[in-house]
């Protein structure tokens, strides 16, 4: 059975978050628009609920417990969602505020992401910026994030999605491997070769190489979710691995890994923002998309931003 949505403590937390901000129960109660005794009793009774106090009071000052801080962090972000939500609502966003929670790859610095956002919180100077690096598929789903970066296609229904670049995809290994182990001339002699699978970008047991090309491939000795972890191995020597080009564009230039197959490799891989369907109305995330797919065209030849799924949403 789904539980119910505590409405009073909603309330109470709003009330506690005031009285942190403000600073004292007199100025939470003039901001909140209730009395002092009010604002004490949304208070006790929170922490009558959770068991534990979340305020010292003395005659002068209001100080945080730990208990207290934890609680904080979590009561201020809701009450600067429900004040987004109804500005929202009534047509008065004018600007793009409050803490903001993005999730990107772990090699995120490779497709520029850590120099634009600078550049987005230099614009948007009221937003506060939370981010997050993981490739990890249950991190972006149960984070909670308002926006998120994943390479390869979207794989959820309910998140909508904005497509930024595409990437082409490389075989690779290193020389002391393919001395020893031999040079595949055709896709199939994949499968006689230790293969490095990275299960971010790839099926288990599959590579697609081209539009008309799938090949079977042994699982060698390393599985990851990481393009990071796939390219150190197989800079160790440990294999073939099918990997972003620009991940080991400087790898190849300078000899430590060598091109497998390099013909008959036309596969590329889409980098999207994604988030859950209504974010785009937030003032903050709508903000965000736009940005960075500006700043992503701009500074990438052939660079996609066409919007997939988001018509109702704009």
């Amino acid at each position: 059975m789904e539980e119910k949505p505590e409405l009073g403590n909603v309330m109470a937390m709003m009330s506690f978050a005031a009285v942190v901000s403000s600073g004292s129960f007199s100025s939470a109660a003039k901001l909140l628009g209730y009395s002092k005794a009010a604002v004490s009793r949304q208070i006790a009774k929170l922490e009558l609920t959770i068991g534990v106090r979340l305020l010292d009071r003395t005659t002068r000052s209001v100080t945080l417990t730990p208990a207290g801080r934890e609680m904080y962090a979590r009561c201020a972000r809701i009450v600067e969602e429900v004040n987004e939500a109804n500005q929202v609502i009534t047509g008065m966003v004018s600007r793009p505020r409050g803490e903001l929670k993005v999730n990107a790859p772990v090699v995120s610095s490779l497709f520029d992401l850590t120099s634009i956002i600078p550049r987005f919180l230099q614009t948007y100077p009221e937003v506060r910026l939370f981010l997050n690096l993981s490739d990890s598929k249950v991190d972006l789903i149960k984070g909670r994030f308002d926006v998120a970066f994943w390479m390869g296609d979207t794989f959820d229904s309910s998140l909508e999605s904005v497509r930024l670049r595409t990437y082409p995809m490389v075989l690779v290994a290193s020389r002391a491997y393919l001395e020893k182990a031999g040079r595949p001339s055709v896709p199939g002699d994949l499968k006689d070769h230790t293969c490095i699978v990275e299960t971010h970008l790839s099926k288990v047991g599959e590579w697609r190489l081209s539009d008309g090309v799938t090949v079977a491939v042994n699982r060698g000795p390393l599985t990851s979710n990481s393009v990071r972890m796939a390219r150190e191995a197989t800079l160790a020597g440990l294999g073939v691995s099918y990997l972003p080009r620009f991940l080991v564009e400087t790898d190849i230039a300078e000899g430590r890994l060598e091109t497998v197959l390099p013909d008959l490799v036309s596969e590329n891989i889409p980098l999207h923002m994604v988030f859950p369907r209504g974010n785009y109305a937030l003032s903050k995330v709508r903000a965000f998309v736009d940005f960075v797919r500006v700043e992503m065209q701009d500074h990438s030849e052939g660079a996609r931003g066409s919007v997939i799924g988001m018509a109702s949403a704009i």
